[in-house]
Order: structure tokens, then sequence, then C-alpha cells
């Protein structure tokens, strides 16, 4: 059994195709699979070092507004179809899995014209303009919410949830106080906050977090704050300089990879973060209450949407960034504080709403389509 995974541009693109590809592989042990993805994206560096093969081709991100350099995306798109083709037929693909992003486009057409069987994952509630033009040629559409149906042909939508990357959910037998060990300047028995911009990082949010960690720190908070790669040596200067870099409750960090971060997960009570699917579709897996801060510049506001799903379901606050105000920020950090039983509904309604299983699940509709396509092929021998 021969599929080829693809998605890039960002971690909500990777993650999920990765864990989808382990699934396989657990599944169908003698499983091969191939990872198309852009060249000079953060896969081209991610995908060798977690051990599977990739195989680069051309795409550029295409912007929301036409410009002289749309030719060029469209071009490039174009040569990207035709490598992803000759690596299709070269590898034998017999599935595609496309979980978002240029990329997986000109994957998924060439497989289409290639006639291979494929599944697309479009796990925001609002689909992004990609995922709704390649569900006119995928077998399969998964989502992660209901209301995302409602964008695509009902005979291809299955409910799965997003694939999350393996070892997120720290082990059951771990508890809070533990995994806050983990971690040198947290006390085991206070409230933890845990605020996450991503593995880039999200500027409103830390600008505002930094202005409110002396008085939530005053008020019983630790905080264990992902700044982000791209913000961290701006932000680790203002640390100095306001005396924060080394204050105990208080653990600044770019960026944690899997394990780290499941404990992190583990340690916190509550979340801020911003609206990315993958990012919530973790938070939802591992029972946290939230805050949730959409980014108000994506694409059909689809971060508002999602965490207002969260809201409408009682796992969240959807909290603007225009009303993002360190006062603000402190009222609801602090008030869910004090409120135990209010925390403990959020987190009922977000284990309610989590997949954990989403990955395998996303592998055995693959599966289903290659052994249907197998079967095919075998009755016209």
């Amino acid at each position: 059994m021969r599929v080829v995974v693809t998605g890039g541009g960002t971690g909500g693109h990777i993650f999920p195709a990765l864990a989808v590809a382990e699934s396989l592989t657990q599944l169908r042990p003698a499983a091969e699979v191939l990872y198309i993805g852009s060249a000079n994206g953060m896969e081209a560096q991610i995908v060798p070092e977690y051990g599977w093969p990739f195989q680069p081709i051309t795409a550029r991100k295409l912007r929301k507004v036409l410009s002289p350099s749309t030719l060029l995306v469209l071009w490039s798109l174009w040569n990207g179809y035709k490598e992803a083709r000759t690596y299709l037929r070269r590898f034998r693909a017999e599935a595609v899995l496309g979980t978002g992003g240029y990329v997986a486009a000109a994957a998924v057409l060439a497989a289409a014209r290639e006639g291979i069987p494929s599944v697309i994952c479009a796990p925001d509630v609002v689909p992004g303009r990609t995922n709704r033009l390649l569900a006119r040629w995928a077998q399969r559409v998964c989502i992660a919410f209901p209301a995302s149906a409602a964008y695509f042909p009902p005979d291809r939508v299955v409910l799965t949830g997003l694939p999350l990357r393996r070892g997120i959910i720290a082990p059951k037998q771990i508890t809070p106080q533990e995994a806050r060990q983990h971690f040198p300047s947290l006390s085991s028995e206070r409230f933890t906050l845990l605020v996450l911009g991503g593995s880039q990082g999200a500027r409103a949010i830390n600008q505002v977090v930094l202005q409110t960690v002396p008085v939530l720190l005053e008020a019983g908070v630790q905080i264990l704050h992902q700044i982000g790669k791209r913000d961290f040596p701006e932000v680790s200067n203002q640390l100095e300089a306001q005396g924060l870099a080394h204050r105990e409750g208080y653990h600044p960090f770019a960026f944690l990879e899997t394990e780290q971060m499941a404990y992190a997960y583990r340690a916190a009570d509550l979340v801020v973060c911003r609206g990315g699917v993958s990012s919530l579709s973790e938070i939802l897996a591992n029972g946290l209450p939230s805050i949730v801060v959409p980014l108000p510049t994506a694409y059909a506001d689809h971060q508002t949407h999602n965490a207002r799903a969260l809201e409408q379901a009682g796992a969240a606050l959807l909290l603007p960034q225009f009303s993002l105000t360190p006062e603000r920020l402190v009222q609801l950090v602090l008030g869910l504080q004090n409120e135990a039983t209010r925390r403990e509904q959020m987190r009922n309604a977000a284990l309610a709403l989590g997949r954990p299983d989403a990955a395998e699940s996303v592998a055995n509709e693959i599966l289903s389509l290659v052994e249907a396509r197998q079967g095919k092929i075998a009755s016209l021998k």
C-alpha cells in the first residue's frame, strides 16, 4: 500500500499529515508513505526531521488581493501540479491525503487527473477556499465541526476531528502537579495559565500578556508563555528591561516540542490562545477551558467562527482582539480562577468536543478507499 500525504505552510497543516502517516503505518505496517511538500515551506525541514521521505515541489501562496505576482503564483501552481503528477506516478500512489495549503492543492488535483482517490482534511468551521475547491475532486472530506458539512457534498463528508500529533496528550497517570515540575519556575500547586501564540507567535497577545504578568502573579496565577520563535528575541529584551525574565511563577519560552507541550497542557488550568483549529483541537483533546482571541486578519474570519463554535458549546470564552486589553484579560482570567465549578463545566464541554482518535479515523477513511480501489482493479483482471 502506497499513500502520499501533503500539506504545508503552517504547523496546522503539517502535523496533522504526519499524524495520519503514523496511524497508517500502525494500522498497516507494510504501508509506504511519501510526503509531498513545498521546497520552501516549513515542511521541508520538519518532515525529514520526523523520519519521513520528503519530495519537494513548486508552490507559492495566493494572496487575497490580485497583483502582478498572482500570475507567478498561478504559474507555480501549474508547475507544482505537473511535478506532483510525475511523483505520484513514480511512487505508484494508491491514495492521497491533503491537509491544507497550496502544495496540497497541486497534489490533490494531480491525483484526480491520475484517477487516484483522495481525502482532504477541512477542519475549520468555515472551510478555506482551497478545500472548498478540492472537495469537487476528493472522495472524502474529513471535518472537525458538524457545521462545516454545509459547505461540502453530503455524501463525501465524514466527521473525524483534526488529526493530532502523537504524544500531544500526556499519559493519564501524570497529574497537573507532576507536569508543573517539568518547568523550573513553576510551583506544583498554583493556578496555572498557559498562553499560546502558535509556532510563530501572536504579537498582540504577547504584548498584552506582558502587561498583565505582575498583576496575575500577585493574584496567585503562574504563567507558561509560549511567545513564538519570531517574536522571542524582541520579547526577551522587553522581559529583561521590565525585570520579568527571571520572575518566579513566570516561564517564557519560544516554542515547545511535542513532549514538553503535552506537559504544558497537563500543567495548565486555563489556556489563552488564537483560534487556529490545530491549537483548538489540541486544547479540546486535553480537556482545557480556554479564552480564544481570534486573529482578525484570518481568511474569511475563520478563527472567529472556530472560537464561536467552542463558546456556544460551553468550552471557551471568545475575546475579540479589539477587546483585548490588559484589564479585560486579567478580569477574565481571575474570574475563571475563582470559579472552579465553571472551569469544570468548560473542561467537560471541551472533552465532549475533542477527538483524540482523529488521526486513526482519517487513516481508516484512506484505507477504505485504497481497499475499494484494489478490489475494483482485481475484478477487472
